[in-house]
């Protein structure tokens, strides 16, 4: 007999902007579970390629008693790794195992339904209920969020979303004030958080378009600050940016980490960025955004747009510069 009490595994792929996604679910998971000792499974991120690791993230909200990797395209030392851990899960035990995948296909949902009940042994599985069969541009597209609560309570709404905020560390507040005084930033400005990175450049915003609107805010609102949000592989193209936007923009790629930049960001009126982490962490802290992608985009988080219309209807073929009207107007101002 196990006697450390109930198991739970919590399965999530991908980088910072699946992991901010799925953070709603995960913590339904800690709070539908509270005696459940929580093992978190992602994947690891390849050497080199700039992503945020799903358990850099998760490993500071104490939800969890530890977190595990897996090799994603395993060669035989890695594939060994893989049997050896998902075998140490076998002998651990687990009452509950949450699949958190993106959608998946009916032949990778009985893959994963056969790794975890199979051979991770799960007494309780849970996971989409139906395949992904893929949508049309026009065809209307599944909150990605919602999807995810509804794994763990099948009976979640919307409003479960909206209701969630990104709790920052103490430690990520003050250090994110410090810079604050350091670039010289006021409560009296017009602070607008802009994203324009993207780990997929077939949703990424031209820099140029970027630009524009950057250059249509600046002229619009005098006390209007352009913060250029992302990695530290994203600094050369945000100090473009900047150069092109002058002295009230400022370069923040790579000066934070996840949670000191969720911190800047809640300083922010509103946020313009491509479907990347950021603008699901600008979402989590309750900062209305502004998607430069396409519709049918899968929006995570409840985020709250400004305006009825994103800035682009179809990727790179925008019009020049998002209209200041509607869709790039930040809503405090």
């Amino acid at each position: 007999m196990r006697d450390d009490g109930p198991r739970a595994l919590v399965y999530r792929p991908g980088s910072l902007g699946d992991t901010l996604v799925a953070m709603p679910a995960i913590q339904e998971i800690r709070r539908l579970y509270p005696a459940h000792r929580l093992t978190f499974l992602t994947e690891r991120q390849a050497a080199g390629s700039g992503r945020v690791s799903a358990w850099t993230i998760l490993k500071q909200t104490g939800w969890f008693e530890d977190g595990y990797c897996y090799a994603v395209k395993p060669g035989a030392i890695d594939q060994w790794q893989n049997i050896a851990l998902a075998l140490r899960f076998r002998a651990r035990g687990y009452d509950e195992v949450f699949a958190l995948a993106p959608p998946r296909t009916r032949k990778q949902l009985q893959h994963d339904a056969f790794i975890f009940q199979r051979v991770v042994g799960a007494t309780n599985y849970h996971a989409a209920d139906r395949e992904w069969t893929g949508s049309g541009r026009d065809s209307p597209v599944e909150h990605e969020g919602l999807r995810l609560l509804r794994i763990v309570s099948p009976q979640a709404g919307v409003d479960t979303l909206d209701r969630f905020r990104l709790s920052v560390p103490e430690a990520d507040q003050e250090g994110a004030i410090l810079l604050a005084n350091d670039l010289g930033l006021r409560r009296d400005q017009l602070l607008v958080g802009i994203g324009p990175g993207s780990g997929r450049p077939t949703t990424a915003w031209p820099a140029e378009r970027f630009a524009a609107v950057g250059h249509a805010l600046l002229e619009q609102f005098p006390n209007a600050v352009l913060l250029a949000i992302g990695g530290s592989h994203e600094r050369e193209l945000c100090a473009g940016l900047c150069a092109a936007w002058g002295p009230r923009s400022h370069n923040l790629a790579g000066r934070l980490g996840v949670f000191g930049s969720a911190a800047i960001l809640e300083r922010c009126a509103t946020f313009i960025g491509n479907d990347s982490g950021p603008i699901h962490l600008a979402a989590l802290v309750g900062v209305p955004c502004v998607p430069s992608s396409a519709p049918g985009t899968r929006w995570g988080i409840g985020n709250r747009l400004a305006g009825a219309t994103s800035c682009s209807r179809s990727g790179r073929n925008a019009p020049a510069a998002c209209s200041t009207s509607a869709s790039a107007r930040p809503t405090s101002a």
